[in-house]
């Protein structure tokens, strides 16, 4: 069974995103990540599709 969750790890990942975003928008590095809204879409994209999928073959649970 699969669990997707929202917790302590998943806001930890989102502050750490935040600062890494900041630091290199400081030091005018590129960012490490898609920057374009076409590639974030497309990372959001595979996971909705991942998670569609295994909620057909009902594998899947939502944990708050």
């Amino acid at each position: 069974m699969l669990q997707i969750s929202l917790g302590l790890v998943e806001l930890q990942a989102s502050i750490v995103g935040l600062i890494t975003g900041i630091l290199y928008t400081a030091v005018n590095a590129p960012i490490p990540a898609p920057n374009v809204l076409g590639g974030i879409f497309a990372i959001v994209g595979t996971f909705i599709g991942f998670a569609a999928v295994a909620a057909m073959r009902n594998q899947l649970t939502f944990v708050f």
